[in-house]
């Protein structure tokens, strides 16, 4: 019963961090500081330099991009959590292997959190870090592994 809370409770708080991060992303546009409405102005106008040359889009919407595609990623860890939850046929490697993914994809969005973002996703990838370290370690030396 542990095993399933854990999960579940992983589950929680990636829905949280998606939640937070799509209104963030949403809302980013919201400011009220002078110098923060110039970089906004300034990366609507800027294109982004890539190596063959100037690319179509803006700074800005290559940040928006970034921003969706995370959401995209976060939707997927959600995704393989659920199924480590709810499919009860999943061999013990199998789900070993699908928990050490998105242990990874926590911890390392954690790291980059701490160092470039701010406290509340990387707590909240920690906090998941930890629950999936825990339940890795139950399923592969816990169960039986096939």
């Amino acid at each position: 019963m542990k095993s399933k809370w854990r999960l579940i409770s992983a589950i929680g708080l990636m829905i949280f961090f998606l939640i937070g991060h799509t209104i963030g992303s949403l809302t980013r546009k919201d400011l009220k500081l002078e110098t923060s409405l110039q970089t906004l102005q300034a990366m609507e106008k800027t294109l982004v330099e890539l190596p063959g040359g100037l690319s179509n889009h803006t700074v800005d919407e290559f940040y928006q991009g970034m921003s969706l595609s995370l959401d995209i990623s976060i939707l997927l860890v959600i995704g393989i959590l659920t199924i480590c939850l709810t499919d009860g046929q999943l061999p013990g490697r199998s789900k070993s292997k699908l928990l050490l993914y998105a242990f990874f994809w926590n911890a390392c969005v954690s790291i980059v959190s701490f160092r470039y973002i701010f406290p509340v996703p990387a707590f909240t990838c920690l906090f998941t870090a930890i629950l999936l370290a825990l339940e890795w370690y139950k399923v592969y030396f816990k169960s039986e592994r096939i």
